[in-house]
């Protein structure tokens, strides 16, 4: 083994194991990171490649017609052509990569600020688990490596003043057409532009500090760096801004104790060591860990940024005070060397495993009773959100043929009051929203009261059911019993 590789493994043999279990983690619970988002991701993808990016649905009854800025048609077509050259397992494949990258920058990030590889390791562990939701495979993969190396560029920027810097432009010009959190990436940048102008601690005296501050605070205009151009003003102020989100997407919803209580200890201990030895940060770091930390107060699926954040600078912060030793250990070479392998070999794992592996977690006993419910050519169906894009992955010919999917911005406040009726079974009309659809389709993990109350409705019968899935027919109702399927969005 070259001197070079040897003392590189022994030096962060804990980093690297680190990082190996993140991604044995993500590898070994892939099946059960597909989820109703990631057959969106797919089926959206499919949509772009077949009939180009859209401006209206097309795909959904309920909003068929209303304008969608589909503004992660990249990360979407990506994933698809994956999927559909090399199978799920090479979408899959993807997504860990990116999660494990995105992590692997946190953790060098880390180390290249000073932090010790034993503080790293513990602070590192904490974060593995501090949000599991973002496990699940959709666009958002794509941005977690972006976010970890702007903030990277950033903060050694704000320590070591660099054109380098301007990088970032034109990873918030891809990230625009990957996914909405662009709008958190140009914010810190943005934010470092200030901080440059601010200069408070008269550390930067580069010749080139106006161009770099100008840039960097002109960042936000690249969030509309997409064919969609000014029409994702609207696309972001509505999904930044809509109460209805967190009705219906718990993610949407602030975060509290039950829904993530290892982000609130994680949080204060960055409160109280920004307190305590905040001066081992510059100003930047300390305002962009205090705004992570403050964004995943206010939604679930924010606490994912705080995460990355919190990896790059909480072992900065407590070994602060602390005396780092440079000794590696005897066993350190040899783990550092098996933490490699791992990460050499967890690809070709995910790779070589067969499709029928991922499909462990699908309701694949129920595809050949959907196929024949739904073969009639005007036959609609009112679906499950769980069920409803794996439905149209699974037949492309349910096409505009489904009631709705999770894309709850694309309906309209009406719809979304009756479909929050429904769901809670509230008034006398409360199973108005399927009554246009001669076929429903419910997911028992979600839908166990539904299915219940739903039986007990004259007309209504069960064709199959198994653990999973229960397909419902119903004569559909006549027009005149229809204002919930003629709503659209305006």
């Amino acid at each position: 083994m070259p001197p070079i590789l040897s003392r590189f493994l022994g030096r962060e043999a804990l980093p690297l194991a680190l990082v190996a279990f993140y991604a044995a983690v993500l590898a070994g619970l892939a099946q059960f990171e597909l989820v109703g988002d990631s057959w969106l991701t797919l089926v959206s993808g499919r949509e772009v490649v077949q009939h180009g990016l859209p401006q209206h649905d097309q795909l959904m009854a309920l909003s068929h017609g209303a304008r969608w800025v589909d503004q992660q048609w990249l990360a979407q077509v990506v994933f698809y052509e994956l999927a559909h050259l090399g199978g799920i397992q090479a979408a899959v494949l993807l997504h860990v990569l990116l999660l494990a990258g995105a992590f692997a920058i946190a953790v060098a990030a880390a180390r290249r600020r000073g932090a010790s590889p034993t503080t790293v390791l513990w602070v590192g562990l904490a974060c593995v688990f501090l949000a599991p939701w973002a496990w699940q495979l959709r666009a958002q993969s794509f941005a977690y490596p972006l976010f970890a190396a702007t903030l990277w560029l950033l903060s050694a920027d704000s320590r070591a003043p660099s054109r380098r810097v301007l990088l970032v432009l034109p990873l918030l010009a891809v990230w625009a057409n990957l996914h909405g959190s662009v709008v958190l990436g140009a914010g810190l940048v943005a934010l470092r532009g200030l901080t440059i102008v601010a200069r408070p601690d008269r550390g930067d005296r580069s010749p080139t500090w106006a161009l770099r501050a100008g840039c960097l605070l002109a960042a936000p205009l690249l969030a509309l760096a997409s064919p969609y151009g000014t029409a994702l003003l609207g696309y972001y102020r509505h999904m930044l801004g809509s109460p209805l989100l967190s009705r219906f997407v718990q993610e949407w919803g602030p975060t509290t104790p039950a829904k993530a209580w290892l982000f609130y200890p994680v949080a204060i201990l960055a409160a109280w060591l920004l307190g305590r030895n905040g001066g081992a940060l510059t100003l930047f770091e300390r305002a962009a860990l205090l705004a992570t930390t403050l964004t995943g107060f206010i939604a679930l699926r924010h606490v994912v940024w705080f995460e990355l954040a919190a990896l790059m600078f909480l072992p900065v912060l407590l070994d602060a005070r602390r005396t780092k030793s440079a000794t590696v250990q005897r066993l350190a070479r040899p783990v550092g060397a098996l933490a490699t392998l791992s990460l050499l070999a967890i690809p070709f794992a995910l790779g070589a495993a067969p499709a029928s592996w991922y499909d462990r977690q699908l309701p694949t006993e129920a595809t050949a009773p959907l196929e024949r419910a739904t073969r009639g050519a005007g036959t609609t169906v009112f679906a499950s959100e769980t069920l409803a894009d794996w439905l149209l992955w699974q037949e492309p010919s349910l096409r505009g043929r489904i009631a709705y999917d999770v894309r709850f911005e694309l309906l309209s406040v009406g719809q979304l009051d009756r479909l929050s009726a429904y769901h809670r079974r509230s008034g006398q009309d409360w199973a108005a929203p399927t009554l246009p659809f001669p076929v429903i389709v419910l997911d028992r993990r979600v839908d166990s009261l539904l299915i219940g109350a739903l039986r007990t409705r004259a007309g209504v019968r069960a064709t199959f059911s198994d653990r999973r899935v229960v397909i419902l027919r119903q004569a559909p109702a006549s027009p005149s019993r229809r204002p919930f399927y003629k709503s659209k969005v305006e």
